[in-house]
């Protein structure tokens, strides 16, 4: 056992990880995994894909929960018709229990209907609102909603006095959802969004767009967008020496978008969930232990760190582990959504409270408002 594993199961207190007996051959929970490997998506299926290998891995010796795991892997392409296909696929011919993903929000917004029609549990990586609200029975999600990612900027801008904003973003189905939320809730805060502006994830260059935000003269920017979209809006506006503060939505909050934007990025903000720098918890915190094992297991096993699309893999884990220990009787798929839709645990995004009116189960505490300086992500105090 890893010492990463070792941790983990040692966690008891905040996720209920305790080490697993052996697993008879017949109880095997088969999980399946849809996620955008490749493609313009790949900065988020990939990192999950990782950390699904890195826990997997140690799962296929330790089981979970007195169970073995067989894990399949499908890769869309960031593609939504693909999810769709790959989520049959592994219904009926893989014959899983539970999916996993997709990456991004479109995706898994073209799942929800399927998942509901199959009636097999699945647990998204999406963080568009619409993917749970309303509530559908067999669908959950790990991210923060863009809801609340939105209004803990918000409330940053207004704690440091700004009065007025412009928002940016694009006109796939994560940008529509946050860029709309931003403007449907701006004025409670009491923000002016003096201009909004939107674009095409394909678009390669926001120069006009930047060029009217200008002229209205806001206090700060908005930019709500997937990778590689912020990066191209930062870099045009530092191109046309429009100096204001820039927030970019959790999407962003990876090494690899600091990287891709180089100087451009310095001095953005983000409200993100804290694997992106686990340091920067108290160490009273109940994700910090486990945070801190995974970034320093997957560091060793991929040469490079955990990012949020990382962490959903261990929250993956934690949250079946949970839902199985919780199930008394056969593990059926409608036992698995059943339990899945009571469980209580701490990971990599936040402590969740999983109920019947809510299948994300998190709340603002689980984000941490940073600020890119150095180089690197720096908690914002």
């Amino acid at each position: 056992m890893t010492s990463f594993h070792r941790l983990l199961l040692g966690a008891a207190a905040i996720a209920s990880l305790a080490a697993a007996p052996a697993a008879s051959a017949e109880d095997v929970l088969r999980v399946g995994a849809i996620l955008a490997i490749s493609g313009p998506a790949s900065s988020y299926g990939g990192p999950a894909e990782k950390g699904l290998k890195l826990i997997f891995d140690s799962l296929a010796k330790e089981g979970l929960a007195g169970r073995k795991v067989k894990l399949s892997v499908y890769d869309t392409e960031g593609n939504s018709t693909k999810a769709v296909q790959f989520y049959r696929r592994l219904v009926d011919n893989d014959e899983v229990d539970v999916v996993l993903g997709p990456s991004t929000s479109g995706e898994s917004l073209a799942v929800v209907p399927v998942a509901n029609q199959l009636k097999v549990p699945n647990i998204t990586y999406g963080g568009a609102e619409p993917i749970t609200k309303p509530v559908t029975p067999y669908v959950f999600a790990l991210s923060p909603t863009d809801r609340l990612v939105v209004e803990s900027i918000l409330d940053h801008l207004r704690g440091r006095g700004a009065k007025t904003a412009a928002v940016i973003y694009s006109t796939d189905g994560f940008g529509q959802s946050g860029g709309g939320i931003v403007q449907e809730r701006a004025a409670a805060f009491g923000i002016d969004l003096v201009a909004v502006e939107s674009f095409s994830p394909q678009d390669t260059n926001m120069t006009p767009q930047l060029l009217r935000v200008r002229e209205k003269k806001p206090d700060a920017v908005i930019i709500w967008s997937a990778n590689p979209a912020p990066t191209i809006v930062l870099r045009n506006a530092q191109e046309i020496g429009l100096k204001l503060p820039f927030y970019v939505s959790y999407a962003n909050a990876s090494l690899s978008f600091i990287a891709q934007t180089g100087a451009a990025a310095e001095g953005v903000y983000v409200a993100a969930l804290p694997i992106v720098a686990p340091e920067v918890l108290p160490d009273s915190d109940p994700r910090k232990a486990p945070l801190a094992s995974f970034d320093k297991a997957y560091r060793e096993r991929w040469g490079v760190p955990p990012d949020q699309t990382s962490g959903h893999a261990l929250d993956s884990k934690i949250v079946l582990d949970a839902a199985l220990k919780a199930i008394d009787g056969p593990v059926t798929r409608e036992a698995l959504r059943g339990a899945i839709e009571r469980v209580k645990m701490c990971g990599a995004d936040g402590c969740r409270e999983v109920t019947p009116e809510d299948h994300r189960g998190l709340d603002k505490n689980a984000l941490v408002l940073m600020q890119v300086r150095d180089g690197r992500f720096q908690e914002v105090r």
